[in-house]
């Protein structure tokens, strides 16, 4: 056993290299055979009529039989191989025969690779629309949840609509174009945000873009007292006259920052109706007050007011 072992550590460096020469002739011999073999490969559809899309999509992969030398066979890993369809006489729906169409397996030429049967699918049916484009409005959807204490006050898109392009069958049906679910909790501070639309039939139509920024606008809620706001009557009978005590009323609201701190009082409505509210024999009464959107009333002072009516004298 020694004696072996030293002939081996005496003579290993001839010894490898003759154990490598075998490989190379073995793998010389070997690969310069020729071989059936299935593949899997991309099917893409790369041209069809002029003004024409697909209606529907078609597989993703074709399997195909194929004969080669085994060295080329090997060499096809390395190579973006796909079986790509060019129908330029396509304008209507129609099935074909993918084994019409063998050739249009794009390999290089000096492979010498042949296509011996298209093994899945075999046929292919083919349902083809008029292309369109259409702009579509964006339904934005959306759960941003404000920290105490703050608020949403306004969701702006980048953009109010989308280009929407593909068959004419499916673009004129869609109203509008919505986006992935999009929620946020305890936010303080206003943010922008790259938010995803959803293609409406994805792999057949395509939106342009695909992504839209939207801003949402976060602000902190504070209150504010605005005074002196008049109160209004409205539908008093010709033959009256109707005052309020007191004229004008105190009120405490709340809203977003920027709202709040720009309201002025003539923005406020504070209403009595006296064709809906009158009672009789009843004297006082509470006000509809009327704020602009964002604002709400927390407080008003005087909560009811004195309603004071006089008879118009007549002319004589």
């Amino acid at each position: 056993m020694k004696a072996i072992l030293d002939f081996f550590v005496k003579n290993y460096k001839p010894l490898l290299t003759s154990f490598v020469l075998a490989v190379l002739l073995w793998v010389v011999v070997t690969t310069d055979k020729v071989y059936n073999t299935r593949i899997e490969v991309p099917l893409k559809i790369v041209r069809l009529a002029k003004n024409r899309v697909l209606l529907n999509p078609v597989p993703e992969k074709v399997v195909l039989e194929v004969r080669g030398k085994g060295r080329a066979l090997i060499g096809l890993n390395f190579f973006n191989t796909a079986f790509k369809l060019e129908l330029p006489e396509a304008d209507h729906s129609l099935t074909i025969d993918l084994m019409d169409y063998k050739n249009s397996f794009n390999i290089p030429r000096e492979m010498n690779i042949t296509v011996v049967d298209i093994i899945e699918p075999k046929k292919l049916k083919l349902e083809i629309d008029k292309y369109s484009e259409e702009y579509k409005p964006i339904k934005l959807i959306s759960e941003v949840i404000p920290s105490a204490g703050y608020i949403l006050m306004d969701v702006k898109p980048e953009r109010d609509s989308v280009l929407l392009s593909g068959p004419q069958s499916i673009v004129e049906q869609v109203e509008y174009i919505s986006n992935e679910s999009y929620n946020r909790k305890d936010v303080k501070y206003p943010f922008t945000e790259k938010i995803k639309l959803v293609e409406p039939k994805p792999g057949i139509t395509r939106l342009d873009p695909e992504t839209i920024e939207v801003t949402f606008v976060i602000e902190q809620l504070v209150e504010r007292s605005v005074y002196n706001i008049p109160i209004q009557m409205v539908g008093i009978p010709d033959n009256l006259i109707a005052s309020a005590i007191p004229p004008a009323v105190s009120l405490r609201v709340k809203g977003g920052e920027s709202l709040v701190s720009a309201l002025k009082a003539d923005e406020i409505t504070v209403l009595f109706n006296y064709a809906r509210d009158y009672q009789q024999g009843r004297v006082q009464y509470p006000m509809q007050v009327e704020t602009p959107p964002g604002i709400s009333v927390v407080e008003m002072s005087p909560s009811l007011f004195r309603l004071q009516l006089k008879k118009k004298e007549t002319k004589k």
